[in-house]
């Protein structure tokens, strides 16, 4: 039994965020009409704006994120893409879209502090998931242990595996080379 134990709760690969090597620009992304079309293969309503995006390339990684956005919500986006780099790079990354965004809208309000979050729109509420997703800050999501307990959570939470355990992963990077964060 404690094998099939550990199995399931295999640390995960890469636990920090990769801060270095990526490229950050304020954009008004809401400007880009067919961006939607451009990224994803879901159909997305005319409603739906955009955030932030990730673009993971050969040439260089960008994080676009939307110009018009407060500053604590502008350093949440970037983690939030960043969290999408991570996801990709460690092999994570779910192939259901809905699903993948919710895991990393998590791990993302796991990783951000709780100054930013009460500084959001919803901040109680942000901060008081943050203090859930982290156990009351005693597991760090930058370390393996902690980011697996926060996985965990966000299992509970969701109902389902969120590091794609026993899901089947999206293909390597992302489609079209880019993922955006809806809102």
């Amino acid at each position: 039994m404690q094998g099939k134990t550990r199995r399931m709760l295999r640390a995960p690969a890469l636990a920090r965020l990769p801060r270095h090597g990526y490229v950050i620009k304020e954009k008004y992304l809401r400007r880009f009409r067919n961006l939607g079309r451009q990224i994803t293969d879901t159909r997305l309503r005319p409603e739906t704006t955009f955030e932030g995006l990730l673009h993971m390339g050969e040439d260089s990684n960008e994080i676009w994120v939307e110009a018009g956005l407060s500053e604590p919500e502008k350093r949440f986006t970037v983690v939030h893409e960043l969290v999408h780099a991570r996801r990709q790079r460690a092999g994570e990354d779910l192939a259901d879209d809905t699903l993948e965004e919710a895991v990393v809208e998590l791990e993302a309000v796991a990783r951000v502090g709780t100054r930013t979050l009460r500084r959001m729109p919803s901040g109680m509420i942000l901060s008081l998931l943050h203090d859930y997703l982290t156990g009351r800050g005693r597991d760090d999501p930058n370390t393996r242990r902690g980011l697996r307990a926060v996985q965990r959570r966000i299992e509970g939470l969701l109902g389902t595996p969120a590091a794609g355990r026993g899901m089947t992963a999206a293909a390597p990077a992302t489609r079209r080379g880019a993922k955006a964060s809806r809102r």
